[in-house]
């Protein structure tokens, strides 16, 4: 079964995978796991925004999910 991932545009890597959980890379069994857990990492940071905690929003341009291979 394939599973999906969400990668972070960077300037010298390309789309990577930077999701991390528990020190390793973080893959989701469903594409509806995989929009949530990205919806809810927007909307903490735009509470850190609100909150004054952080400068600037993230562009969610910069963010995307993509299908990997079987066997992650």
């Amino acid at each position: 079964m394939a599973k999906f991932e969400i990668q972070t545009f960077t300037l010298f890597g390309g789309w990577v995978n930077c999701w991390e959980r528990d020190g390793e890379k973080e893959y989701f069994d469903t594409l509806s796991a995989a929009v949530d857990a990205l919806e809810e990492f927007f909307e903490d940071q735009e509470q850190a925004y609100f909150n004054g905690e952080i400068e600037d929003l993230y562009d969610r341009e910069d963010y995307r999910i993509r299908t990997v291979k079987e066997g992650v």
